[in-house]
């Protein structure tokens, strides 16, 4: 597992929502009100939470009160995300609210919008927030308001980033970036998380960036912002300047901010920057409090780094089974994300096609209008009331022959989505299928080698049990039977004859285990080849140390040189490589 890898998701986070709303309605006290929520949001809980209960008083006295309260639930999820609050109610409160007839089309997609947040940035479930801010994308496009358009396309982008789809991430944000002009707060805001995506490529870059925007930043006292440009430049040091970094993150604790969530990306770093100091017990105190803050405000991606980076310092340590605990952890949450990923691209894939037959609809729309303008004047110009006539009814047939095609390709897009429809409903049920039984099949075998372990433990016990019955009866042969109980269990000590009986029983449950092994590295001693059994039917460390005979300490020593002859990268678990042959 990289460190460097790992602690770039502690920047991220802070400023994938920094933006500030724009009215839209009709009521300037409301809307000035919500705009000031959105800005203090990300570092002032407390009082944003004060601040929303005026919000929804006023609404609620307002004849609009449909759209406002609407526009209400939509800044309480962006304020309960970045303070990581998780709360079920107002979960309900949105999927209520969508459910009631004669929703105009903005009241539809704020509500879509909201309820994405929920239960992707807050529950995870990033697949099911994708195609809802898709929806609302598509209304606010068709409402030509190129502010929420910007909005829902950034949020896209971040739902992609969290899930490590960097290049589609890019993608919505460049999409974003045309909706908005140079002069906008949302410009910059969309243009740093742009530079923390690309800081991997072009760090330099994205440091001269970022130290621009700062200055910009203190000169105008744009005090929603600094916390988090104060926190991301700390992390583009953290690698290459550590004692830089350091002096960022002690200015971003003089701010007056109070907001959980930034706090625990400040305690993350800290202990990221302990780490490199070899300076361990620090580092575990800020990681722990860290792990705390985001246990208590359900920030599911952003846990999973901090137990990884718990797992890197107790193996650095030698507590192999802390090390291995946090380890597990960490799998547990990234396998969770990972899900999403291959629902999101799959997803993508389907809506992707749906707005190409869409787009191309729209073309042939545009030009079948520009056509008929251009027949309308011409008409206009014939003279003669004769020619006029026949003009005209010429134009009723092409008319008539334009809606006749129209309604066939609308019929036919019809049927085409329906067919695709299924046909996507038909390779999810099949995937579905095919992982059950690899799961199954996996099991099956785990299950059969563990019960060559236990019958040749038993087979031994009871050839022990049945020569100690024979000294009850047999008292005068008692140092014969004796000796010859000695002798089994020495012989059930010989690792070499032992492990040959349960190789060539592995090897008919997991027929070309040893053969792909051998293939991917020939120098492998019997000694790894044996290791790489007992990995794949999932033994511990310490149950694989009992069955030799060692202290676990050595197991993890074979592993790292195991690594090393099999030449696996860092990020790649070797467990999972060992099961996946």
């Amino acid at each position: 597992m990289r460190l460097h890898n790992i602690k770039q998701v502690f920047l991220l986070f802070p400023l994938f929502l920094l933006t500030v709303s724009v009215a839209y309605s009709q009521n300037p006290t409301f809307d000035s009100l919500a705009n000031e929520i959105n800005r203090i949001s990300i570092y002032k809980k407390t009082k944003s939470l004060e601040m929303l209960d005026s919000l929804y008083q006023m609404a609620y006295s307002e004849s609009d009160r449909s759209l406002l309260i609407a526009r209400c639930l939509y800044e309480e999820s962006l304020l309960y995300y970045r303070q990581g609050i998780d709360d079920t109610m107002l979960t309900d409160k949105i999927k209520k609210r969508l459910d009631h007839e004669h929703l105009s089309l903005m009241e539809q997609a704020l509500l879509q919008t909201a309820l994405g947040i929920r239960l992707g940035h807050v529950k995870g479930d990033y697949a099911e927030e994708f195609s809802l801010q898709l929806q609302a994308l598509e209304k606010f496009k068709l409402l030509k308001n190129n502010y929420f358009t910007a909005r829902t396309l950034n949020l896209i982008g971040n739902i992609c980033s969290a899930i490590s789809m960097h290049n589609l991430a890019e993608y919505y944000y460049s999409e974003a970036l045309q909706y908005v002009t140079p002069e906008s707060s949302m410009y910059y805001c969309i243009k740093n998380n742009v530079f923390i995506l690309t800081a991997d490529n072009d760090i330099e870059a994205a440091i001269d960036s970022m130290l621009n925007l700062i200055a910009i930043s203190e000169k105008e006292n744009h005090e929603e912002i600094l916390p988090t440009q104060y926190h991301n430049m700390g992390s583009f040091y953290l690698d290459t300047l550590p004692e830089k970094a350091l002096i960022y993150f002690t200015k971003m604790q003089t701010l007056d901010f109070d907001s959980p969530i930034t706090t625990a990306f400040l305690y993350g770093n800290m202990g990221y920057y302990y780490q490199t100091k070899n300076d361990y017990p620090n580092a575990l105190n800020f990681y722990r409090m860290t792990q705390k803050l985001l246990q208590e405000n359900t920030s599911l991606k952003y846990l999973a780094v901090t137990y990884g980076h718990l797992s890197s310092i107790f193996e650095d340590i030698s507590q192999c089974d802390s090390a291995l605990f946090y380890a597990r952890k960490y799998e547990e949450l990234i396998q969770r994300l990972h899900s999403n990923t291959i629902a999101v691209e799959t997803h993508q894939k389907y809506i992707t096609t749906i707005l190409e037959d869409r787009e191309k609809d729209l073309v042939i729309a545009e030009q079948t209008v520009a056509l008929k303008n251009r027949q309308f004047v011409v008409i206009l110009t014939i003279s003669g009331a004769a020619v006029l006539l026949i003009s005209l009814f010429l134009l009723f047939v092409n008319q008539q022959k334009r809606r006749k095609a129209s309604e066939n390709r609308e019929l036919t897009a019809k049927l085409a989505h329906e067919e695709d429809v299924q046909q996507y409903e038909k390779r999810e049920q099949k995937l579905e299928k095919e992982k059950q039984e690899e799961i199954l099949d996996t099991k099956t075998r785990e299950i059969t080698s563990y019960s060559l372990l236990v019958s040749n433990k038993n087979h031994l016990l009871k050839q022990i049990m049945g020569l100690n019955a024979q000294v009850f009866d047999n008292k005068e042969n008692a140092l014969e039977i004796a000796s010859q109980i000695d002798e089994i269990i020495q012989n059930s000590l010989d690792i070499d004859d032992e492990w040959e009986n349960f190789k060539m029983h592995f090897d008919k449950v997991h027929p070309h285990f040893f053969e792909k092994l051998k293939q991917l590295c020939n120098d492998l001693t019997e000694e790894n080849l044996k290791l790489c059994a007992y990995f794949k039917i999932g033994m511990t460390t310490k149950q694989i140390a009992q069955l030799l005979h060692v202290v676990p300490n050595s197991i993890f020593t074979n592993r790292y040189r195991l690594r090393k002859k099999l030449q696996l990268p860092d990020e790649k678990d070797l467990d999972d490589f060992i099961r996946s042959l």
